[in-house]
């Protein structure tokens, strides 16, 4: 660098910073009216004021990252400071040549011009090696994401504008099984069944393309062994700054065996309602009421009467004794194959329940061995009226609802 200016220059140069700076601020309004630059007027002050500390023989590397810093905290660009610092020193040139002693006047030109390209050539240099590091750090992180992209446990994949599938996760590979040369560059309708490649195509993404997201959309993915991946997929649009789509990032959520314990527990509760309505069914079969008028219920059995059919025949005998006025109730046995002590004990109950709501019970069918049971077994039948067959047993309750029991 050359010699610091003569103490008279200097001393002119600072009387003249207000001066300088509005010449400088003319300069810099009409480039940027033109559109040659956007730097800020405020910069100027920076930028003169550094100069003149320059000129006393301060280093211009030092002033360079002194403005830089400066100039960033008032976000002014590289081009922009380039711009500010080219009208201040042409500024400082015409006043230094109109202003000094021949002898000197081409010298202190010569400073000022030095010190200028040096303070450029270090804020071009610094701002190259702040490039520099910046695209470092980005693809610091570009690579990060992708490792993070490649290894969360999360089944992942992106499309690109064309929609093909552009990535997909190591996690996407392992839940369905191809490799990335089988999937990469195709669309992901692909690898959906043909109902859910129809529902995206017709339903979801033409909602996603309009809104730019979709969420927990259920689809079925076609594993490369023929079975099949239940996934709740949602997926964000990535687009550029003239709203064109880049990109779309999706995550699936992989719920096949959710969706087997759900299919399994409906079909446990529809099997339970089947069950349930069997029984009822076979309730109804296995003790049928059968309303004869004139007050005469008949309720033929058939098979074994055990503690829960006993009182099962009970409440279905005693609700259509009251719903039909029933004066006489017709047991028919013939069909029980026999009768032991349970099914002596149910008769005696019914009989007297009947009895409670003022009707009276006839029984019908009753063989040798079912009566030589029921003398051995010391049962006494009370006012159960016993008839034979059930014939027998028709005529009896007609005689009987007549005479009105």
């Amino acid at each position: 660098m050359q010699d610091p200016l003569p103490p008279a220059v200097l001393v002119s140069l600072r009387s003249r910073r207000e001066a300088l700076l509005e010449e400088a601020r003319r300069d810099l309004e009409g480039a940027a009216q033109r559109g040659e630059t956007n730097a800020p007027g405020s910069s100027l002050v920076v930028i003169v004021d550094g100069m003149l500390r320059a000129f006393e023989g301060g280093d211009p590397e030092a002033l360079a990252a002194s403005l830089r810093g400066s100039l960033e905290s008032m976000g002014t660009p590289l081009d922009g400071a380039l711009s500010a610092l080219g009208v201040v020193r042409r500024a400082f040139v015409r006043h230094v040549v109109a202003s000094s002693e021949p002898e000197i006047a081409g010298a202190a030109a010569d400073c000022v011009e030095e010190v200028a390209e040096r303070v450029a050539a270090s804020l071009a240099k610094q701002s190259v090696e702040v490039l520099a590091e910046t695209r470092r750090t980005l693809a610091h992180v570009e690579s990060h994401h992708e490792w993070l992209f490649s290894h969360l446990p999360a089944i992942m994949h992106s499309i690109d504008a064309q929609g093909r599938l552009s990535a997909v996760n190591d996690r996407w590979i392992e839940a369905l099984g191809y490799t990335r040369d089988e999937v990469i560059g195709k669309r992901s309708t692909e690898f959906l069944t043909p109902e859910s490649a129809r529902y995206a195509r017709e339903v979801v993404l033409p909602a996603f393309f309009k809104t730019g997201r979709c969420d927990n959309v259920l689809y079925q993915f076609i594993r490369k062994d023929g079975s099949l991946l239940d996934v709740m997929l949602s997926a964000i649009v990535d687009r550029d700054e003239a709203g064109n789509v880049v990109r779309s990032q999706a995550v699936l959520t992989d719920v096949t065996e959710r969706l087997a314990a759900e299919r399994a527990a409906q079909a446990a509760v529809a099997q339970e309602e089947t069950i349930r309505a069997q029984r009822e069914m076979l309730r109804e079969i296995s003790t049928p009421l059968v309303p004869l008028g004139n007050g005469v219920l008949l309720m033929p059995l058939v098979g074994n009467v055990d503690h829960a059919r006993a009182e099962q025949m009970m409440a279905a005998l005693l609700d259509g004794v009251v719903t039909h006025a029933a004066e006489v109730a017709i047991l028919d046995v013939t069909g029980v194959p026999s009768v032991d002590a349970a099914v002596a004990e149910a008769l005696v109950g019914v009989t007297k329940a009947v009895g409670l709501l003022g009707a009276r019970v006839v029984l019908t069918g009753l063989g040798p061995s079912a009566a030589r049971t029921l003398v051995e077994l010391h049962w006494e039948l009370g006012s159960i009226t016993t008839k034979a067959t059930l014939r027998d047993g028709l005529a009896a309750a007609r005689k009987f609802a007549r005479a009105g029991c």
